[in-house]
């Protein structure tokens, strides 16, 4: 059928057929999975479709991005809704948001479609090696952009994918294999999860050049809720700590912005919006922060951050790799002479 995915391995996919492309033998797997999981009849198209509108959350960006009409990435979308049985996007949300049911059709689809058009475009001797990561939301850090920089360096065909979540659900996330490993706090004792240390981390406001806070520490949490603050939506550990520490306190306090990404942070901050709060990532986060930082540490707890993998699965040597260069990252910011005296500690 015009349109129709071939099954790698079947009579109608050449490349699979003839046992010499390793990607297609991967992809294989996904479509045992996607078959097993909703015995569905999946149109490359319509899965292609998808995973721009939940990419870009929009279906008029997303169908600029594919060279569609809107219309056709709309008729899509709903034909795999029908399929499934189940709403794949919540239609109210601005920008478009995916669904649990769209969350796990997603990850199968998304290194599929990718698979597929690798294949195509490139000939099926053509492999990427991918390495997912996960990371907590509110993590202000600049030590995993480095390490993939590095690894590109290293290894060009490499390509990472870097997922979010609460830190629950990033723990989720590599026990159940959607990520090859995260970058978080130990998760504590766990006969599934392995934690290996790799730097300190605290908790930190960002403030803007102007601020009475670059100039001298807050003294309290009280003097820090007389300012707006811009936090991540997602209500993470730090924003957790800090919220019920002002509820012991019985601080008021105002939350002027919640945003979807932690990168957006700093450019509210230097507008004046407010104070930005935020897990510091790094012993040299500070390098990629143009604005004043404080630290929190006199108040709220700080933590380790480190890698924290799946017992029960041998990682791609892209992986290990990567991990070696945070490592080594690691070990470079610990032996920086002077590093943290760029950071302003409260009292």
């Amino acid at each position: 059928m015009a349109g129709q995915v071939a099954v790698p391995g079947s009579e109608d996919d050449p490349i699979g057929s003839d046992g010499q492309s390793a990607q297609a033998s991967q992809l294989h797997g996904i479509f045992q999975q996607v078959s097993l999981s909703e015995r569905l009849r999946l149109d490359i198209k319509e899965l292609r479709s998808f995973c721009m509108v939940a990419k870009l959350g929009s279906f008029s960006k997303a169908s600029e991005a594919l060279g569609l009409g809107q219309p056709a990435v709309t008729k899509h979308v709903q034909r795999l809704e029908a399929e499934i049985g189940r709403a794949l996007l919540e239609r109210g949300m601005r920008p478009l948001r995916v669904t649990a049911a769209g969350t796990n059709l997603l990850r199968m689809a998304e290194p599929l479609v990718e698979g597929l058009e690798g294949l195509s475009h490139l000939g099926p001797f053509a492999i990427t090696a991918r390495v997912a990561v996960g990371v907590p939301h509110g993590f202000v850090g600049y030590a995993l952009p480095q390490a993939v920089r590095q690894l590109r360096q290293q290894l060009p065909a490499t390509r990472t994918r870097v997922l979010s979540g609460t830190k629950e659900e990033v723990f989720e996330m590599v026990e159940t294999g959607s990520v090859d490993f995260a970058v978080a706090p130990d998760p504590g004792p766990s006969r599934s999860l392995e934690f290996t240390p790799l730097y300190p981390s605290e908790r930190i406001v960002i403030t803007p050049q102007d601020h009475p806070f670059a100039k001298e520490a807050p003294k309290s949490l009280k003097e820090l809720a007389q300012y707006p603050l811009i936090v991540p939506r997602f209500h993470t550990e730090t924003r957790a700590l800090l919220e019920r520490e002002f509820r012991r306190l019985k601080v008021p306090y105002e939350i002027a912005v919640e945003l979807d990404s932690v990168e957006m942070l700093e450019r509210y901050v230097e507008l004046g919006v407010g104070l930005g709060i935020g897990l510091r990532g790094a012993a040299d986060a500070v390098s990629g922060i143009r604005l004043p930082i404080v630290s929190l540490a006199r108040f709220l707890p700080s933590q380790t951050i480190g890698v924290v993998r799946s017992r029960a699965v041998a990682l791609s040597d892209p992986a290990l790799a990567l991990i070696r260069q945070l490592e080594e990252i690691g070990r470079s910011a610990e032996r920086r002479p002077g590093r943290r005296g760029s950071i302003r500690n409260s009292g």
